[in-house]
C-alpha cells in the first residue's frame, strides 16, 4: 500500500527541483545586483574641471601647450588607476596625460601635466577642440572625467 503513495510524489520531483534551482538563481541575482548598487564607486577629484589648454599653432606641426592640474580619489584607491585621453579630432591634434597611470589615487593630490600637439601644418590645426582625460581602473570608470577644452591660434 505503501507503495502507491510514492509514485504520485515521485513524479512531482524533477519539476520542484527545477522550480526551486530557478528561484535560488533569481533569487541570488537580485542580491548581487543590490549588493552591487549599494557600493560605492570612488569618484575622481580634479583640482580645475573644465581644464583649458591654449597654444599657438604657428609651428605647424610639433607645435604644443600644455596645463598641469591634479587629482584624487574620494574614497581612496588602492591598486593602479590609468588616466586615458580622447580628444575630438583626432587626425589634427593629440593629447596626452603624463604620467598615464599611478600606484594608486587619494588621499594625498597627485600632479599630472595634459598637454596637447598639433598634428598636422598650422593653418589646418588652428581651431577649437574638446578633450576628455578618464581615469579607469580595470572595468571601472571614475567619474567626472576631465574636460580639456583646446584652443590653438
Amino acid at each position: 500500500m505503501v507503495l502507491p503513495l510514492q509514485l504520485p510524489i515521485r513524479r512531482y520531483v524533477p519539476p520542484l527541483l527545477v522550480g526551486l534551482s530557478i528561484a535560488l538563481i533569481v533569487v541570488g541575482a537580485y542580491s548581487t545586483s543590490i549588493s552591487l548598487a549599494s557600493g560605492t564607486v570612488p569618484k575622481a577629484l580634479w583640482s580645475t574641471n573644465p581644464l583649458v589648454i591654449s597654444f599657438s599653432g604657428n609651428s605647424g606641426t610639433g607645435s604644443l601647450g600644455s596645463a598641469g592640474d591634479s587629482f584624487k580619489c574620494a574614497p581612496p584607491v588602492t591598486g593602479a588607476v590609468e588616466l586615458k585621453p580622447s580628444v575630438s579630432d583626432p587626425a589634427k591634434i593629440s593629447l596626452t596625460a603624463t604620467p598615464s597611470s599611478f600606484t594608486s589615487c587619494g588621499p594625498q593630490f597627485a600632479t599630472v601635466t595634459i598637454t596637447a600637439r598639433c598634428l598636422v601644418d598650422a593653418s589646418d590645426c588652428e581651431g577649437s577642440y574638446t578633450g576628455t582625460i578618464t581615469m579607469i581602473q580595470g572595468y571601472t570608470t571614475f567619474q567626472p572625467k576631465l574636460e580639456v577644452t583646446i584652443s590653438v591660434n
